[in-house]
């Protein structure tokens, strides 16, 4: 018979122990909250799916999508986005993807018009931060924010909206503050300005 090297009494401790250990070595697969239902007015908007994720990196969130246009001196720019409404989908926001498409973004909300601020901590991708006040028109942007950095990134006037394309979009496309947004598909009651 083998004994054990610890009391009886640490035994369920030190398994609990292990066990936590070897969640954090592997990844979590945590369970996904249900993400808002889509407007009645908006039968265009899907909720993305769940990926699996690699060790260690959390798999996406299930969000509402929707489109983006951009309205140019050149024309109307489009882009299919993720919607980012609730704390913890803007917590997440891009962290952990390893590629973003020329017309794929995030578009997160906010419920009020505010300075905002962002940070690319575990994000791996530059980006291009586009800040729209609540009458839809960009107010500022932050080109190429660099990746896994937690500097502070924002403009100098409030906004209600941000959208995030890959890095360098705004240069590509000549878009520039004072351009205006569009969302399209994206539900109602998410965007709908703050009563006074």
């Amino acid at each position: 018979m083998v004994r054990a090297a610890f009391p009886s009494r640490a035994a369920p401790a030190f398994a609990l122990f292990l066990a936590l250990l070897g969640v954090g070595a592997f990844g979590c697969a945590c369970p996904q909250t249900a993400t808002s239902p889509s407007s009645p007015t908006s039968p265009t908007t899907t909720t993305t799916t769940t990926t699996p994720a690699r060790a260690g990196v959390p798999p996406r969130l299930p969000l509402e999508t929707g489109i983006v246009v951009l309205k140019t001196e050149s024309g109307e720019q489009r882009f299919r986005v993720e919607v980012a409404a609730k704390d913890h989908e803007r917590q997440r926001g891009l962290m952990y993807r390893e590629h973003l498409d020329d017309d794929e973004g995030m578009l997160f909300l906010f419920e009020r018009m505010q300075p905002l601020s962002f940070w690319m901590k575990n994000t791996w991708i530059p980006l291009d931060m586009f800040f729209i006040d609540e009458d839809f028109v960009v107010v500022g942007i932050v080109e190429n924010a660099e990746p896994l950095t937690t500097s502070s990134r924002r403009v100098a006037k409030p906004s209600r909206y941000v959208l995030e394309l890959a890095g360098g979009a705004a240069q590509k496309l000549g878009l520039k503050a004072g351009d205006t947004a569009r969302f399209e598909g994206v539900p109602l009651e998410l965007i709908q300005k703050a009563s006074p």
